[in-house]
């Protein structure tokens, strides 16, 4: 067996690593040929990652006290709270036509949530306050020269006003969303929509950086994931009821979706692109087309790699997300492909710190959730299972993946084995297909959860035999997962139609795959297929 990732475990307890050998021994027999186990560990080693902190470059500005004026035409009324204005044109809808109690209230809310932001979590507010004006909300459909709409149009979104040759982020909200602040609004999902407002000006935050130009995937997702991190540590969310939303179903659901993906998995089988902007084929699939909205990775690297690591992507990332920390020091190419397999071994096993349960319970929610096109380009309905269907050859020895979700560039796949005894072997060979990629990125972890509930990870391998024991370390139902990933991170536009094939061989100490339609992730519950 190929050990690999020796070098990238160091620094791991001694007493966290299952013994390299062992002897056993039959009285009165001679000693049988020693085997030898894959070291296993419960804690990932600490990553030499990036500490970015933004007042090591800047200072955080004073309140602004006046506002950018004579960018944006017909204005009619405006309300100013401190760091923010809100600009209406004279044609508002009369439901917020100079509604000073919805100005007031959204304001409020604006204020309360980036003050937040600013003095405790570091984030620097957007370009209009590091220049010292008021951040601007304009009333989309109301008259003014940001759109000729009527105002009876619905929506909201972040949005750019132009000055001196410079771009400066603002929110565009039509009325529904602003209404949604009055206290007589009856609207039965106001609450989303002015937790939205937010949403949108966390938009203005990352858009006003130099970093992360090419990242439309992860300007949705981290935008989830820092409105959410804030809420968690001011105390508005309890860590109990952490929750992932709908749209993060995708990254836990679906793991052979690559991380960097606009759009998710097309109806026509190909990979949305890490840039919205890119041309991709095909029609998306109804719950995986907003994978981008996942919050999922970026929870994952606020604790493995620390929020500083985010704040770098925003301030220094010249290209693709993965590639960019890859080229950065000191994270490093080696760095970046053991966070890939990271990820998806530990989603794999609900193992993400204070999102732990919320990973758990998003697997519950969306488990056998049937997914079809939502396009013109129809394609077979697939139910919803972090587990990848396989089959035997003739020979009944090698065990090839279902070949529609085999994994992209940096997706996975999770095969459920079952296991007896107290030690276990598993093989695993990626393959070459003719004019396609060379699968040198492709690696296997085996990994599960022990019966009381302890995460355990074996050394990965790249290609051959795996064997693990299980003394004092047996798993969970009576099941462990084989997480093949893919560690490709260098993005091109071929990836989009591209998957990596491998097979893998069980064993001693295997009995067979387990059902992909049973919720091994609920590790605390008795199950069986």
């Amino acid at each position: 067996m190929k050990h690999g990732y020796v070098a990238l475990l160091a620094g791991l307890a001694l007493t966290a690593l299952t013994a390299l050998t062992a002897c056993h021994k039959d009285p009165g027999t001679e000693p049988e040929e020693k085997t030898t186990f894959a070291p296993t560990f419960s804690q990932w080693p600490a990553y030499e990652g990036i500490d970015y902190d933004f007042l090591q470059d800047y200072t955080m500005p004073p309140m602004p006290t006046k506002n950018m004026t004579g960018v944006v035409s017909g204005e009619a009324w405006r309300y100013d709270d401190r760091w923010f204005t809100f600009v209406q044109g004279k044609r508002a809808n009369k439901l917020v036509k100079e509604n000073e109690e919805a100005a007031k209230r959204m304001l409020y809310q604006l204020n309360d949530d980036f003050q937040y932001l600013r003095d405790e979590m570091g984030w620097l507010p957007d370009r209009n306050a590091m220049e010292g004006y008021r951040s601007a909300v304009y009333l989309y459909g109301s008259g003014l020269g940001t759109d000729n709409e009527p105002n009876t149009a619905t929506g909201g979104w972040q949005g750019s006003v132009y000055s001196g040759g410079k771009e400066y982020p603002m929110l565009l909200l039509s009325y529904y969303p602003v209404y949604c602040f009055d206290p007589q609004c009856s609207y039965s999902d106001k609450d989303y929509h002015t937790y939205n407002v937010t949403h949108e000006g966390i938009h203005c935050l990352f858009s006003s950086r130099p970093g992360g130009k090419k990242i439309s995937w992860f300007h949705e997702g981290c935008d989830v994931w820092l409105q959410r991190a804030l809420n968690i540590r001011r105390g508005t969310t309890k860590p109990a009821d952490i929750e992932f939303g709908w749209l993060a179903s995708g990254t836990l659901l679906a793991p052979f979706i690559p991380i960097e993906c606009y759009g998710g998995w097309k109806s026509d089988g190909t990979w949305g692109p890490p840039d919205w902007t890119m041309r991709s084929t095909g029609d998306n699939r109804r719950i995986l087309g907003g994978v981008q909205y996942s919050e999922v990775f970026p929870s994952f690297m606020e604790i493995s790699v620390g929020d500083g690591a985010i704040k770098w992507i925003w301030e220094h990332c010249d290209g693709y997300l993965l590639e960019s920390l890859a080229r950065s020091s000191p994270m490093g190419h080696d760095q970046v492909k053991r966070m890939i397999l990271e990820f998806r071994s530990r989603v794999a096993l609900c193992d993400l710190g204070i999102y732990s349960n919320a990973v758990k319970k998003l697997y519950n929610q969306y488990f056998g959730t049937t997914v079809e096109s939502e396009g013109s380009h129809k394609c077979a309905p697939w139910k919803m299972t972090p587990y990848v269907e396989t089959y035997l050859d003739e020979d009944g020895v090698r065990l090839f993946p279902e070949a529609t979700t085999l994994p992209g560039w940096t997706g996975a796949n999770i095969i459920p084995v079952k296991v007896k005894g107290d030690r276990v072997t598993v093989g695993f060979e990626p393959y070459h297909i003719p004019n396609k990629p060379d699968p040198e990125d492709m690696v296997c972890q085996l990994c599960w959860r022990t019966t009381d509930g302890r995460p355990v990870y074996a050394e990965p391998f790249e290609h051959g035999e795996c064997t693990v024991s299980l003394e004092g370390q047996q798993p969970a139902n009576g099941v462990i997962f084989a997480v093949v990933c893919n560690r490709t991170y260098r993005f091109s536009s071929a990836l989009l139609k591209t998957t990596y094939p491998y097979y893998l061989t069980l064993g001693e100490g295997t009995d067979g795959t387990a059902s992909t339609q049973v919720r091994w992730f609920n590790y605390d519950q008795k199950l069986h297929d």
